[in-house]
């Protein structure tokens, strides 16, 4: 593997992503690399629904429950912690970032928020390897 400074850790709020956090800090501590948390808001996808200040209030409030704690897990690790958030397709936002920030990998929670109401990490570990030309590190 070669030297990783930026590296990209899909937060969500889940034990699975946390677990991915855990990881990139590992990797961060040995090659001091910047971890970017990045937090993707689930917007509402179908025509017609208005987009409220509530819907927005909540999706701040998930944001900073997912945001809070990574950061600070990996400041009290020593690593180097940013964040990031976005709206809309979970699995492409990530994807586009990425590619945006120029990041040298990205590592994932293997399921996050499973279940109809948020599927997040499974089938978008899944995209984001497909999709992505950066090395993707899934953790189980």
């Amino acid at each position: 593997m070669g030297k990783f400074s930026k590296i990209l850790v899909p937060l969500d709020g889940s034990t699975n992503a946390t677990r991915g956090l855990d990881r990139a800090i590992e990797i961060a501590k040995g090659s001091g690399a910047e971890i970017t948390g990045f937090y993707v808001f689930h917007l509402p996808i179908a025509a017609g629904i208005k987009y409220t200040q509530k819907m927005k209030d909540d999706a701040q409030k998930k944001a900073v429950k997912a945001i809070g704690p990574a950061m600070k897990k990996a400041q009290n690790a020593g690593a180097k912690f940013k964040y990031q958030t976005s709206g809309g397709h979970t699995g492409s936002e990530i994807v586009k970032y990425a590619k945006k920030g120029k990041f040298d990998m990205i590592v994932i929670g293997a399921r996050g928020m499973g279940g109809a109401k948020e599927a997040f990490l499974g089938s978008t570990s899944n995209y984001v390897m497909h999709k992505t030309k950066i090395p993707v590190l899934v953790v189980k």
